[in-house]
């Protein structure tokens, strides 16, 4: 394992797999920056790729979860504002664990045969986070989500 920090958040990358975290100005694109924790703050966007992630991948694995096989996984973290994280959609306190009934078919950014996934809303450290698992194989998803939660067990966010 290894570590990965940026923008208010550190994980442990498994080893032989891919993490990157950048921030995402507001309206304007993308700034790679070192962010502070502060109201003004970008929002962050972490990727945890058990492939190698294609330059330009989309926040949400566009343009990499065409490539995925079935044993891959993709977890994606992205923060929302600042003022979400006292609505209702992001309601749920702390970084959530995942279930084998949390992953479906149907709530994928793009449906790909045989690929399943699961999003999960919730607010940390006055933070607002989606939390977006791409599975490369639905049917896997009893041995590959104990795999998701280690790195979501690692995750801390400030």
């Amino acid at each position: 394992m290894s570590e990965l920090s940026g923008a208010g958040i550190t994980v442990q990358v498994p080893d032989g797999w891919e993490g990157r975290i950048y921030t995402r100005a507001r309206a304007t694109g993308t700034a790679r920056v070192d962010a502070a924790s502060t109201h003004d703050a970008p929002n962050a966007v972490l990727h945890v790729a058990s492939f190698a992630m294609p330059p330009g991948a989309g926040d949400y694995g566009s343009g990499a979860v065409e490539q995925m096989t079935n044993t891959d996984l993709l977890v994606v973290l992205m923060e929302h504002g600042r003022k979400s994280a006292d609505t209702a959609l992001f309601a749920s306190d702390g970084v959530p664990r995942l279930q084998v009934d949390d992953v479906s078919t149907t709530c994928l950014q793009r449906l790909i045969d045989g690929q399943g996934g699961a999003q999960r809303f919730f607010n940390t450290a006055g933070r607002a986070f989606s939390l977006y698992v791409v599975f490369g194989s639905y049917a896997r998803r009893v041995r590959t989500i104990p795999v998701v939660n280690a790195i979501l067990d690692s995750l801390t966010i400030a």
